[in-house]
């Protein structure tokens, strides 16, 4: 694993100029709607491997792979890759570059992550898609690991403690279903075209898994997390329509204060 891992990565400006080139080959306009912003900081790509090395001779895949850099180097370590690509002309672009070991599907990520088979699955992810792509990780069981580089905005919400500006809905899935570890953050200028905000990668380990009847999960946290700021007992009893003095051990407690333990006692309540 070590070994694999000293190889020499390209240079910034090596990776900057092979980007720009092989997008004007291929005639792509990077699209915002697509959250199409490719990583060029050798930095950034070595996050990625150092943690996917924990997986060496595994199966993984791999969600907007874009122009294939963390693909080619992944497959290194993987002993298959599933890449997929909603683009069809990065996916023709990537199908013409992978080894033998790379399977490049033109599809939706969300859709292919949904009914995935493969325990490892990693992503740098389009920003417009990051909050779906957790959810959809969190409802596949067979998911155990994943990596994913997110807005930083996002990794600090799903990282953050109750009571704190960034803690809400999507704390509370992820640390729900996972592990979730900041393994470090990609500066905004580490991409191209530069995006508005800088991003991070994470990890999360899988340590609950989804079973039926979890939705009521989400809604009551969309429905709490609504009203962040209000006490959490008067909240809580319009959200699970029950009397207060089922709800007094919240105390004056803000919603924003609340434990992820506090929410499943919540969830029993309701149940």
């Amino acid at each position: 694993m070590a070994r694999r891992l000293q190889w020499t990565l390209p240079s910034r400006e090596e990776l900057l100029k092979w980007t720009v080139e092989t997008l004007r080959r291929l005639g792509v306009k990077p699209r915002d709607r697509l959250g199409q912003h490719f990583l060029v900081d050798p930095r950034g790509v070595a996050l990625f491997l150092e943690a996917l090395a924990k997986w060496e001779s595994s199966d993984m895949m791999e969600v907007g792979p874009g122009l294939g850099v963390l693909t080619a180097l992944a497959s290194h370590i993987a002993s298959r890759i599933v890449a997929v690509e909603i683009d069809p002309l990065l996916a023709s672009h990537i199908a013409s570059l992978a080894s033998d070991n790379v399977v490049v599907v033109r599809g939706d990520g969300l859709d292919h992550v949904t009914s995935t088979s493969i325990s490892v699955v990693y992503s740098n992810t389009p920003y417009n898609i990051s909050s779906q792509l957790i959810a959809r990780i969190a409802r596949n069981n067979r998911i155990t690991y994943s990596l994913l580089g997110v807005q930083l905005e996002l990794a600090r919400r799903m990282t953050a403690k109750p009571g704190e500006e960034d803690y809400g809905r999507l704390t509370l899935l992820a640390n729900r279903y996972f592990n979730v570890k900041l393994l470090g953050v990609i500066p905004w200028s580490s991409f191209y075209p530069e995006p508005e905000v800088s991003g991070a990668v994470v990890e999360m380990w899988r340590k609950r898994s989804w079973v039926e009847g979890d939705e009521s999960f989400e809604l009551l946290t969309r429905c709490l997390f609504s009203n962040r700021n209000k006490k959490a007992v008067k909240i809580a009893s319009k959200c699970l329509g029950v009397e207060l003095g089922k709800l007094s051990w919240l105390g004056e407690r803000r919603v924003r204060e609340l434990g992820l333990e506090d929410v499943e006692r919540l969830m029993d309540i309701a149940r």
